[in-house]
């Protein structure tokens, strides 16, 4: 947190703690002026001897070659792509990334990247591209790759071209530097999301399938990106290790890829061993030391800070350190899916895919939990809580546990825990359109903690570049070549990967049982599995929601009466079919979304907080709009997210009232969007006033102003009816705007992905 971010949040505090927090700040401050000296002279590479001794731990059973085979074509395609260091991240299209490369730049902002000298296998070409104190552990790492084997730049944002220097200290790296950078291209590479995915190719080479290269190949690659990233990204220099969130979900990557391939036979030398050993170890080392955990506000950044810390101390052999991080990791994840998750089982911060990332976090990390070997569990009920020296501490042990399901097994999740994790599934489920993809809500930028089973469309480079702007100039692959265009909004895999927890039939047949997921968490679980909460026969939680059905008349007496001067309807004809046939009603309070569902017809009305208790990092100001999917085809849609940091006026103007399909004023913006790039002004105050099997109405009270929104399902038709009820001066009438989605003309192309955008629209 910056010195202006922390003001700003000492303006909100109580009078009583505010000397506390401040001079906890610059405390801080001065240990890390004090800690860059040091690691600015000195190898941050952690010595031998504070190694855990020993080797790493297993957990993954592998997925079938049988099962893999169904999936054989995509996953020769995108691996191919990953052999030849091509990738396609965040809007990018599939792209080499190397040094000295050509980027087609962001939106107009295009910036040369420099070639460095000879790639030697000494490694002399790390000189002044890896800091002076690191630069010996980094040459000797580099002598153990392939001769042949040519770098991957993880520092380029392969979009804009713009480096981020590695020599530059991790607390000194700043994210958007010039325009159009984006700091999130890195550090999505960085993941390394693509290095399971190898795993199954390696399976399939092993088994003698000719679509791929010899099973060698693929293990070499994944040893050789490996030490590539560990040789060149020295800890805590870099852009990649500035946020804590990104080392976590790496570690957990590279844990999951290493335990993949050793699954399926393969061996990997002592050297390797050793230094991937010790990363994990910096990995979990850092991410102790730099938790993201505030007592005010905690959100995905920490989630992903326990999980990955959570996977480093499972997989580390046990020491009092590593088994002090299990339990600190286990404590966490309990109070935080506690304090992020509602009891619908919906996430706090006000967006459909952030529920998606982090519920994939909770559910792999519950399961690695569950799969935890004796000595691992006798950990957390025997660690020295002293072990955890900083905020917010581990309790004293032992850790409690409870019974689960009658098996005789015990587990350190409570049973609201459990039934929190289910419903986390059934969200997913019922915010799904016919589609396939996701309603989207608030902010979506493709997060994901482990990519297993990535949702792919096979398309040629020349249907891709018609249907994406951002493909526009795309010239790295012919127009005939495949091209495996990721579908961000498809969440099914979350559903899979749950339902390897409780093997729900329901959650079966609309994720599938050959999602890898679903085998992955049955393996780490070793086939226990939770019991639901439901019982045999009952409807899920958000169908048994019963509202104020007897509201509606009562609403359209008001409606009635507000003078049609103050009025706006939208009447959507659809012919055909009854919409109301059938039709079906699921509500989730908790999050603010209300969604009717029939055969013909998908609606989803917007009505709830901005999310992360009233800050709304990841809201936009779509209150009291719809999405609206007919006959399995949108017919009016979220308009996404697109970009992040690299463009702020892109970013406001995605955020903004105008280009969603709510209620619109003249020159009315309901949420701030002035404050902070994630951050939105809370001064709009919204409540759910009535729903019914047919209807759903809702109203906002800002500026004096109290706007009221009423959707009625009609059998062949959608009628949307806006009022609104102004201060009492006539200085103070608006004027209502048609809400231009509902028109079919959006203001923005829609972002299906962050940094991709529709052609057309």
């Amino acid at each position: 947190m910056n010195l202006r971010e922390c003001l700003h949040r000492v303006t909100v505090l109580p009078p009583h703690e505010v000397p506390y927090r401040t001079a906890r700040f610059f405390w801080r401050k001065l240990k890390r002026i004090s800690k860059y000296y040091v690691d600015k002279n000195s190898s941050t590479y952690v010595k031998k001897h504070r190694v855990p001794p020993g080797k790493l731990l297993s957990y993954l059973k592998p997925v079938t070659v049988e099962l893999l085979k169904v999936y054989r074509s995509e996953i020769a395609g995108v691996t191919g792509h990953y052999l030849a260091h091509r990738f396609d991240l965040l809007g990018s299209g599939w792209v080499q990334v190397k040094y000295g490369m050509e980027c087609r730049g962001l939106e107009g902002f295009r910036y040369k990247t420099e070639c460095p000298n000879q790639v030697d296998c000494g490694g002399q070409w790390l000189k002044g591209r890896v800091n002076t104190g690191n630069l010996a552990e980094s040459k000797r790492i580099w002598s153990l790759l392939d001769r042949d084997y040519v770098p991957i730049d993880w520092q380029v944002d392969f979009k804009s071209g713009f480096r981020w220097d590695q020599t530059v200290w991790y607390r000194k790296i700043r994210y958007a530097p010039l325009p159009g950078s984006d700091i999130k291209v890195p550090w999505e590479l960085a993941r390394m999301q693509h290095l399971p995915q190898l795993a199954w190719a390696y399976a399939l080479a092993k088994d003698g399938d000719e679509a791929f290269q010899r099973p060698e190949a693929y293990l070499r690659e994944f040893r050789n990106q490996v030490l590539d990233f560990i040789a060149t990204n020295p800890p805590r220099f870099g852009p990649n290790w500035e946020c804590t969130m990104e080392v976590g979900i790496r570690v957990s990557n590279l844990l999951v890829g290493y335990d993949l391939f050793r699954g399926y036979g393969a061996r990997f030398d002592t050297e390797f061993e050793q230094v991937f050993l010790r990363s994990v170890y910096e990995h979990g080392l850092h991410i102790i030391n730099n938790l993201e955990w505030f007592a005010d506000l905690r959100a995905n950044h920490y989630l992903a800070d326990v999980v990955g810390l959570l996977f480093a101390a499972a997989y580390l052999p046990s020491t009092p350190e590593t088994d002090a991080w299990l339990a600190f990791a286990v404590q966490e994840l309990v109070k935080e899916v506690e304090s992020q998750f509602h009891p619908d089982g919906s996430n706090f911060e006000a967006s459909t895919s952030y529920h998606r990332l982090s519920a994939e976090m909770v559910v792999y990390a519950t399961a690695l939990v569950m799969g935890l070997p004796g000595d691992k569990l006798e950990a957390l009920k025997n660690y020295d809580h002293k072990k955890i020296m900083v905020q917010p501490g581990v309790r004293p042990g032992p850790a409690a546990f409870y019974p689960l399901g009658g098996i005789g097994k015990l587990t350190p999740f409570p049973g609201w825990y459990i039934e929190r994790l289910e419903k986390m599934a059934e969200f997913t489920m019922h915010i799904t359109k016919p589609n396939g993809s996701v309603v989207q809500v608030g902010d979506n930028d493709s997060g994901r903690f482990l990519k297993l089973h990535p949702s792919y469309r096979k398309m040629s480079v020349a249907e891709a570049r018609a249907l994406y702007a951002n493909l526009e100039d795309y010239a790295d692959l012919a127009d005939d070549e495949v091209y495996w265009d990721e579908d961000i909004l498809d969440h099914r895999h979350l559903v899979a990967a749950i339902n390897g927890l409780f093997e729900r039939d329901d959650f079966t047949g609309f994720s599938s049982a050959d999602v890898y997921d679903f085998h992955i968490i049955k393996g780490l679980t070793q086939d226990n599995h939770f019991s639901s909460y439901l019982k045999p026969g009952e409807s899920t939680a958000a169908e048994q929601y019963r509202g104020n059905p007897g509201k509606n008349e009562e609403m359209l007496a008001v409606l009635d009466s507000i003078p049609e001067s103050q009025r706006h309807v939208e009447e959507l004809s659809l012919p055909g079919d009854s919409l109301i046939e059938g039709l079906k009603v699921f509500a989730y309070p908790d999050f603010g979304l209300y969604i009717f569902r029939s055969g013909r017809l998908y609606l989803a009305a917007r009505c709830g907080t901005i999310g992360q208790n009233g800050y709304g990092g990841h809201a936009h100001n779509d209150h009291l709009s719809i999405e609206l999917n007919v006959d399995g085809k949108d017919v009016v849609a979220d308009p996404g997210t697109y970009i992040y940091t690299p463009l702020p006026e892109i970013r406001n103007k995605y955020r903004s009232l105008r280009s969603h399909s709510a209620p619109q004023l003249k020159g009315m913006e309901f949420g701030r969007l002035d404050i902070r790039l994630f951050q939105l002004g809370d001064q709009v105050k919204i409540k759910g006033i009535g729903l019914g099997r047919d209807w759903f109405a809702g109203e906002i009270s800002v500026h004096g102003f109290k706007i009221f929104r009423h959707v009625l399902i009609k059998e062949n038709s959608i009628r949307i009816t806006d009022s609104c009820i102004p201060p009492g001066s006539e200085n103070h009438q608006k004027e209502f705007l048609a809400p231009p989605n509902l028109q079919g003309k959006p203001n923005v192309s829609r972002s299906p992905g962050y940094g991709k955008r529709f052609r057309v629209v």
